[in-house]
């Protein structure tokens, strides 16, 4: 009769869960939130020059906004959803989305929507200043309403 002999190699992992140190979840978190909430400031300033440079080059007063890529606009859409995360009880994030969303469509149809822009500027505009403040039923319907006009479509005009 043969004897059989087990061999077990160390377990990293189960000796790291063993041993003492390292950062109990809640400190890390803590950590985390503390690191993101350096990057409010800055974050905010970059959303409030991409919005301001939309209004500038694509708003209703723009001299040249007809001869304007769709790619820029697409672009600086792209940089509010990027840094939004901060303003998110306000919907920027969403409207935001919902101007890239408008954007694409009008690249793909080669035909600006000018009236579909415009009224997301204005949204835009309302909920960067006083979103937060809003009523959530009327922040909601106002985001529900930019939704409706972002995905409807060019032949249905």
């Amino acid at each position: 009769m043969s004897v059989v002999r087990k061999f077990r190699p160390p377990n990293r992992l189960a000796k790291l869960i063993k041993d003492r140190g390292g950062l109990m979840a809640k400190d890390a978190i803590a950590a985390a939130e503390v690191g993101v909430e350096s990057l409010r400031e800055a974050s905010l300033a970059v959303l409030d020059e991409a919005l301001s440079e939309i209004e500038r080059r694509f708003g209703p007063g723009a001299p040249d906004r007809e001869s304007e890529s769709f790619e820029s606009l697409y672009g600086l859409t792209l940089q509010m959803i990027d840094v939004s995360t901060f303003v998110a009880d306000a919907g920027v994030d969403q409207a935001a989305i919902s101007l890239a969303a408008i954007t694409d469509s009008c690249a793909e149809a080669g035909v600006w929507r000018w009236n579909a822009i415009d009224v997301h500027l204005n949204a835009l505009r309302l909920l960067r200043t006083v979103g937060a403040q809003l009523p959530a039923a009327d922040r909601q319907a106002m985001l529900e309403g930019l939704y409706k006009v972002s995905h409807r479509k060019i032949d249905e005009l």
